[in-house]
């Protein structure tokens, strides 16, 4: 497989990683959840406003009456969701530099197809 190619097949997982990563924090983060606050904030009696949400970075926060929160996307999350994308963008930008850069010949198959003082001469 050539270099472009490796780097296309990265600009098209490395998004679908972070779309799959993200759709896993949706989900254990509780967003989607029907059940009442309270079943899945339960660690605290909860404040006036019991939860609070952000879907860029994506967090799910508990808040409790003693004005600590809890977050209840895992930690691991958005790091790997922006990793990925990052991922995608440089290999983007590898593909597209890899496929614009003219075709070099290797070095070594010009040398022994041409020596030395050989190059040119006829008899």
């Amino acid at each position: 497989m050539n270099t472009v190619a490796q780097f296309v097949v990265g600009t098209v997982v490395a998004p679908t990683s972070a779309i799959v990563i993200y759709l896993h924090g949706v989900w254990a983060g509780h967003f989607l959840d029907l059940r009442a606050t309270s079943e899945y904030c339960s660690a605290k009696p909860l404040g006036s406003t019991p939860t609070s949400t952000d879907w860029v970075p994506l967090r799910h926060l508990c808040r409790y009456a003693d004005g600590t929160t809890s977050n209840l996307v895992p930690a691991y999350v958005n790091p790997i969701v922006f990793l990925c994308l990052a991922a995608g963008v440089a290999c983007t930008a590898l593909a597209v530099r890899a496929a614009r850069r003219p075709g070099r010949t290797d070095p070594a198959a010009d040398s022994l197809a041409h020596p030395v003082g050989q190059a040119g001469v006829s008899d």
